[in-house]
This record gives structure tokens, sequence and C-alpha cells, in this order.
């Protein structure tokens, strides 16, 4: 049963995607709106659920065992399926953004690739990846980049 606040923060989220459709005038179409707007804000990390009540007792074995064990990332976004891909061994390889784009695709998870170039390149940046630039060649010549392993 929520609490007074997660009900409060529920009614702020369906007020704002309200708000974000209310222009739109074919109801089909608004409805579908008001659906993908309000399940966005919903997975971008507001925390609603109760919080679990952890213990303050850590011992050198769980706290050796925690740092040891890293876990797959539990997001759903761009970030952790480049992560997953990272592990897989994707990335052995130079991989251009339209073959990355490609092979999440594969995997099922059709991610446009306007939102994946800045998560390649945060984890270019915490060193996760190396960014090469490839020329195609010849005169007006497009600049592509490469992603590696590090």
């Amino acid at each position: 049963m929520p609490s007074d606040v997660q009900a409060n923060e529920y009614s702020k989220m369906v007020a704002q995607a309200e708000a974000a459709v209310q222009s739109v005038k074919d109801p089909e179409l608004r409805r579908v709106a008001f659906e993908k707007i309000l399940e966005t804000l919903l997975s971008e990390g507001v925390a609603l659920a109760p919080k679990k009540k952890t213990s303050k007792k850590i011992g050198k074995k769980t706290g050796a065992k925690k740092a040891a064990t890293k876990a797959a990332p539990k997001g759903k976004g761009p970030k952790t399926r480049l992560l997953e891909l990272i592990d897989d061994g994707f990335f052995d390889e130079q991989r251009t953004l339209a073959d990355v784009k490609a092979e999440l695709a594969d995997r099922g998870f059709h991610i446009p690739v306007t939102n994946l170039s800045t998560p390649l390149m945060r984890l270019t940046r915490d060193k996760k990846l190396r960014r090469q630039k490839q020329s195609t060649g010849g005169k007006g010549a497009k600049t592509t980049y490469a992603y590696s392993n590090w």
C-alpha cells in the first residue's frame, strides 16, 4: 500500500503526463502517448517503493564478497545494455555506432542511435571504451568513430 508521499508523487507524475499530452487531438493517440510518458516517468529512477531496512553490521567476509563480485547493473537503459556488450566481449574489435545499434537490435533492444551516443561517450570518458577516428576516405568523406575495449 503506497504511503501518502508515494501517492503524492504518483499524482504529480500523472499530472505531468496529462499536461504533456494535452494538445494531442486524437483520443487514441493521446491515450498511447499518456501511457508511454507515464511509463517513462515511473522508470526514470524515482524510487517510490518502500525502502528496505538494511543491517548496519557488515562482516569482513560479506564486505569482501560484495567488493569481489560485480553483479551486472540492474538498470534497463542504454548504458546498461552497452555494459552488457562490453562484458560479452563485443568491443574486442572496433565497432561503429551502427554496429552497436545493429547488435542491440539483434538482441531485442531497439535503441535509437541518438540514445546511444551519449552513453558511449561517457563510457569512453570512464575509460571502459576507447574511441578512435575512422575516415571513409575520399574527398568530402564523412568521419566516423569506432569504439573498442580500452
